[in-house]
């Protein structure tokens, strides 16, 4: 964290967290310029050359690197494209590409906006992809807070949780308000003229071909371990229907306890994707992903005898929890990949009296995250975990 003393004198006022974030964009843009198949190699070209001046850039001029360097490296560990003497934050585990199948890392542009959300906070140079990440996430929250009021927010906010894209008949009891937050499919989630629902959390999933084989996956790491992870092989000689999906194995074994609030993927529902609308990316990772997790917490523990409101005050927190006997929780649920972002992020906020509860799949990161925020007034547990010390001063069992 703070300003980098091994370039200090290069780059002047430039923080950790901008140049993590810099590698981290860096290697999405590189990354997709040498799997994408389908990319012109004009544009290919292009988007190299834009990647390799951000990476120039963030190292300075006493930390250059050639093309062909750079482009090795792209291939290897996110932590390689920074100068050196530079915490790398985890990076170090990230690879841009995969080195089994040759393709990009699914994760990066996720890990792009949860280390541009640090880079946000902690940096005073703006750039282009987080205003336009930070207006998109502004935008819902303005539309979820039209007329100040509580009830309407809720209304509003549960809506594009549970249906973050849809036909137009699926949306039709959307509230008006929200129209502007839906946009046509792109085409990175289209095949032929079908997009595929990802069946945890109604979201079109991403879709790669490679050759006679297409794979298609949600973008959430979550989703994929419950089993929204899928192949297909091409048949165009069957124009008029869906290809069959093929999940690629088991989901992640859970405990009865975690299928609560983190069920199994279901049956994979195709749609013409000229009919779909969906929220962009920054909502559904902001809204939708932790989203899903804060409503069957709700859900699972009012069900139990726990009241439970959601959002108060129109998100000072996601929610506010009691107990028949009066004992109160009041919760901020995170739902991330890299969770030493999420500490740069929290560290320095006061977390008194709050509770920041994880996903189940995040279990052996809590001690990790506990002593961290400690000092910051922060609780720290996964979501079974809550629902169970919830339930148990409720009298009742979890689950």
């Amino acid at each position: 964290m703070g300003v980098v003393s091994t370039i200090g004198a290069e780059r002047p006022g430039v923080s950790e967290e901008e140049l993590r974030y810099l590698a981290l964009h860096a290697a999405l843009i590189a990354a997709d310029a040498l799997t994408d198949e389908a990319l012109p190699s004009e544009h290919r070209l292009e988007a190299l050359t834009r990647a390799y001046g951000m990476v120039m850039a963030l190292r300075g001029p006493g930390h250059p690197l050639d093309f062909g360097e750079f482009r090795r490296r792209v291939r290897g560990p996110v932590s390689a494209l920074l100068p050196p003497g530079v915490d790398d934050a985890g990076l170090g585990a990230v690879l841009a590409i995969d080195s089994a199948t040759g393709e990009r890392n699914v994760d990066l542009e996720a890990l792009d906006g949860e280390f541009g959300v640090v880079a946000r906070l902690k940096s005073d140079l703006p750039h282009w992809t987080w205003l336009r990440d930070e207006l998109s996430e502004n935008h819902a929250y303005v539309l979820f807070r039209r007329g100040e009021n509580q009830k309407a927010y809720e209304n509003r906010r549960r809506f594009v949780i549970s249906r973050p894209a849809g036909t137009r008949v699926e949306l039709r009891a959307m509230p008006r308000e929200l129209d502007e937050l839906y946009h046509p499919v792109p085409g990175h989630r289209r095949y032929d003229r079908w997009c595929f629902l990802c069946p945890v959390c109604q979201w079109p999933m991403r879709i790669q071909r490679r050759g006679p084989v297409i794979k298609v996956a949600c973008d959430d790491p979550g989703h994929r371990e419950r089993g929204a992870n899928y192949r297909s092989r091409t048949d165009d000689d069957v124009a008029d229907a869906a290809p069959p999906l093929i999940p690629t194995g088991p989901a992640a074994a859970v405990t009865a306890a975690g299928r609560l609030l983190a069920p199994p993927a279901g049956q994979v529902v195709a749609h013409e994707a000229d009919r779909v609308s969906m929220v962009q990316q920054p909502s559904w990772r902001s809204h939708v992903i932790p989203g899903l997790l804060e409503l069957a917490l709700a859900d699972e523990l009012r069900s139990r005898g726990a009241q439970v409101q959601l959002w108060p005050r129109m998100d000072s927190y996601d929610l506010h929890i009691t107990a028949p006997t009066g004992r109160s929780w009041k919760v901020d649920v995170k739902d991330v990949i890299s969770v030493d972002a999420l500490i740069r992020r929290s560290r320095g906020s006061d977390g008194s009296g709050l509770t920041m509860v994880v996903p189940d799949r995040l279990s052996s990161q809590v001690p990790l995250l506990e002593r961290a925020l400690k000092p910051d007034g922060w609780k720290v547990r996964t979501a079974t975990r809550l629902a169970r010390d919830v339930c148990r001063a409720a009298g009742r069992s979890w689950p």
